[in-house]
């Protein structure tokens, strides 16, 4: 399915926290190898020759694709560079999410508080919830990348409910121009009881879109 389109990737470098973007050429599955379209900057090109490994992520008709692979060799064709990675051994395919997120309503704060391996926190608000995942606008930007699990999230739903568990990062959008980051995961490790409680919060916020919605008739 990927060899037929010339698909937006998203690249992101071990170790480095930005992401650049490229594009599948083409994929030689007979002789193990695949070629990719120069990246988005000059900077990521040079750390891509350096660390001659990446991550990336795309998405084709509503399924996301994911894979990692080694650098073979860069070379230039009409002044722009064309990478030649390694076949990977596994692509990761992600359906479209079967759980619905609702959007949070006006009025309703629930805090979201994350830490990354060095223990900073970083702080933000819900935008949009499921059973399985969350949109999380954050205060400040957070260098983080897709597919890193943070080790702890935390919602705050109320001064006694709280919910604590691990968070995958399955998207990434920033705003430079007004310095906002949103980001959206998938919940791990959270125990029964607190998805129930979550299962709960869910339906609630259902309830509370249906009466704000308009009625039909006089």
């Amino acid at each position: 399915m990927v060899r037929t389109k010339h698909s937006l990737l998203q690249v992101s470098i071990p170790g480095v926290p930005e992401i650049f973007f490229s594009a599948i050429l083409s994929v030689n599955p007979g002789e193990k190898f695949i070629l990719l379209d120069e990246l988005n900057s000059k900077q990521g090109h040079e750390l891509l020759l350096i660390h001659k490994k990446l991550n990336v992520t795309t998405k084709i008709n509503g399924i996301e694709l994911r894979f990692s692979a080694n650098l073979m060799m860069s070379y230039d064709k009409n002044d722009i560079a064309i990478y030649k990675l390694e076949y990977p051994e596994s692509v990761i395919y992600q359906q479209k999410r079967e759980s619905y997120r609702i959007n949070i309503g006006l009025g309703i704060n629930i805090p979201v508080k994350l830490k990354r391996e060095d223990g900073i926190p970083v702080y933000g608000n819900m935008i949009n919830l499921s059973e399985t995942g969350a949109g999380i606008a954050l205060d400040s930007p957070c260098s983080v990348q897709m597919s890193e699990i943070l080790p702890y999230c935390e919602l705050r739903i109320t001064e006694e409910q709280i919910i604590k568990c691990q968070l995958e990062i399955r998207y990434i959008k920033e705003n430079n121009k007004d310095k906002l980051q949103h980001i959206g995961g998938q919940f791990i490790g959270i125990s029964n009881t607190q998805q129930r409680e979550l299962s709960k919060l869910v339906i609630n916020l259902q309830r509370d879109l249906m009466k704000r919605l308009p009625k039909d008739g006089p």
